[in-house]
């Protein structure tokens, strides 16, 4: 260990390290790094400055650096290295932190990069004004940034790959990690060098930055050295976070390069501050969530799946991003609980969805329920239903999120599941009814239907003839409704993570427009009728969707 590493280890945790000022610092200067490689212990690694560079494009200045050592063999900086705090030896012999590791110039090996001097973060606000905004900004060609890739935890394999392949398509780093070490850890002191995660939500699905923190004052702990979105007042949650391994990938581009495999641990604080420097938060402040709820049940093995997923609630400080969290996680929350609860993908399965959204101020909560029957084989290795619910998750809530005239809060979301294997399905042989039937009256019709894969039978269902039906011979109609698409599973998420054209309705001028963009989620799979230019909801069977058409020819009196 070196004099610098041995005098950095031996500060207190609790102590506020000293600063070594940009001033101080120049070329041939040797210095220690500390950051995570594995679980929870931070490592150290050499640095060497290389020079300190004049304003990157408005950025303010840089210190170039050069990494060496074990912690940093083969990856070299790594993305989640974002942070990792340097120690310099100051003009006056005391060793300071002068900043934190933020970005590459893009060479092979990853090893040359680029330190944010300490006192650009210190000078940060911990609570920007809400509405305050960093826009992000351009960077000389010659570096890349660490980006910050987004690491979902807690996605089966399937749903964890096609979210990578949507991040992609985007142009963003998606990362599907692991869910936690088996048998958790215990809640890290978040001292310079430990890994910290800027988390969207927690919980079952986890979507969360991973990074390091480079300086502690208090409770006060400034990290990553750059920003993650540039929004300005944030409200995430500020969690610790386990690494198993430092994955090398030495040619680094804008969307790939070495990253830490990670997930986030325990929720410990509120990032507050998104700038351009740093992130900012603050330990033990309780960041505001809303939590999603989501209950499966296979009505196969009478088994009950049940997640639980905290969503960062930012309309507390303006929704920054322009937009909420809910309409991405909570989706992908309800597609995760059904994956769980099938263990695989069949591929017929039958299903039915109840989304209850409650808003703070208003007395009834809103609702929808949909009934499904897919045929999913063509869904990536994901169970169609989870496709074709979470899509719906993303319209219904849509409404809530694009809201205009006001910025609604939500309480609490909550999903009630039921999943069976196998089509509830039948279409339609034959039908056979009355020779005449009544206005406003009832008529009883028997369909000769088959069911998927299965036996002929008799359904009889029961309609009401509209009032407004023409009288004499006519000819009544019956059609049914044919299965859900759940084809595009790879479309599907790149809506919900912004890659798409979304299904939401923004711009609602008031409630009421909210709870008829909500509703409209709720689609009719029953039979529809025809009669004499009347046309209304017919009939619905509630255990058996039925399909195909079939008519009818009979005299409507009066």
């Amino acid at each position: 260990m070196t004099a610098i590493a041995a005098s950095v280890a031996a500060s207190p945790a609790a102590a506020k390290d000293p600063v070594v000022r940009l001033s101080q610092v120049h070329a041939g200067m040797t210095c220690t790094a500390k950051t995570v490689v594995h679980g929870t212990d931070i490592s150290d690694f050499g640095v060497q400055v290389l020079d300190v560079l004049d304003d990157i494009d408005g950025m303010g200045p840089r210190i170039l650096v050069r990494v060496t050592g074990d912690a940093v063999q083969g990856s070299g900086i790594a993305s989640g290295f974002s942070g990792s705090p340097v120690y310099c030896q100051g003009a006056d012999g005391t060793v300071g932190n002068v900043g934190a590791i933020s970005a590459t110039i893009g060479q092979f090996g990853n090893d040359v990069g680029l330190v944010t001097p300490i006192e650009q973060m210190l000078d940060l606000p911990v609570k920007p004004p809400s509405g305050a905004h960093h826009p992000s900004k351009a960077v000389a060609a010659n570096v890349t940034p660490l980006a910050t890739p987004l690491t979902f935890s807690g996605l089966s394999p399937a749903l964890g790959q096609l979210v990578e392949q949507a991040g992609r398509a985007t142009g963003r780093a998606f990362v599907s990690g692991p869910v936690g070490p088996l048998g958790s850890f215990l809640p890290q002191p978040l001292v310079p060098g430990a890994s910290l995660a800027a988390s969207y939500s927690t919980g079952a699905v986890a979507l969360s930055a991973i990074g390091t923190v480079t300086y502690r004052d208090g409770n006060t702990v400034y990290g990553f050295g750059h920003q993650f979105d540039g929004a300005g007042r944030r409200a995430l949650v500020l969690q610790d976070a386990y690494v198993y391994d430092v994955i090398d990938n030495p040619n680094v581009t804008e969307q790939e390069s070495s990253y830490k495999l990670a997930s986030p641990g325990h929720s410990l604080g509120t990032i507050s501050n998104d700038a351009t420097s740093a992130i900012v938060g603050t330990v033990g402040d309780r960041a505001p969530t809303t939590p999603v709820i989501v209950t499966v049940h296979d009505d196969d093995h009478g088994r009950t799946v049940r997640q639980q997923t905290p969503v960062a609630d930012e309309a507390t400080v303006g929704d920054p991003l322009g937009h909420g969290l809910l309409p991405t996680v909570v989706p992908l929350a309800v597609a995760q609980a059904v994956t769980t609860a099938f263990d695989g993908a069949p591929a017929r399965e039958t299903g039915r969805l109840c989304l209850t959204t409650v808003v703070r101020g208003v007395r009834r909560p809103l609702r929808f329920c949909n009934d499904y029957v897919v045929n999913g084989q063509d869904t990536a290795g994901m169970p169609g239903l989870a496709m074709t619910m979470a899509s719906d998750a993303t319209s219904a809530l849509g409404p809530i999120d694009g809201a205009d005239y006001k910025a609604l809060r939500v309480r609490s979301v909550r999903a009630d599941v039921d999943i069976s294997r196998g089509e509830a399905f039948a279409t339609i042989l034959s039908a056979h009814g009355p020779r005449s039937v009544r206005r406003g009256h009832k008529a009883h019709v028997r369909l000769r239907v088959r069911e998927t894969q299965g036996p002929e039978k008799t359904v009889p269902i029961t309609i009401a003839v509209p009032r407004t039906a023409a009288l004499g011979r006519q000819q009544l109609t019956l059609t049914g409704k044919g299965l859900d698409d759940a084809s595009d599973s790879s479309d599907t998420i790149m809506i919900l993570l912004g890659g798409g054209p979304g299904a939401s309705s923004a711009g609602a001028q008031s409630f009421r427009e909210v709870k008829t963009g909500y509703d409209a989620t709720a689609r009719y799979d029953g039979l529809s009728g025809k009669l004499g230019g009347a046309r209304w909801r017919a009939a619905r069977d509630p255990h058996l969707r039925i399909g195909g058409r079939a008519t009818l020819a009979l005299r409507v009196g009066r």
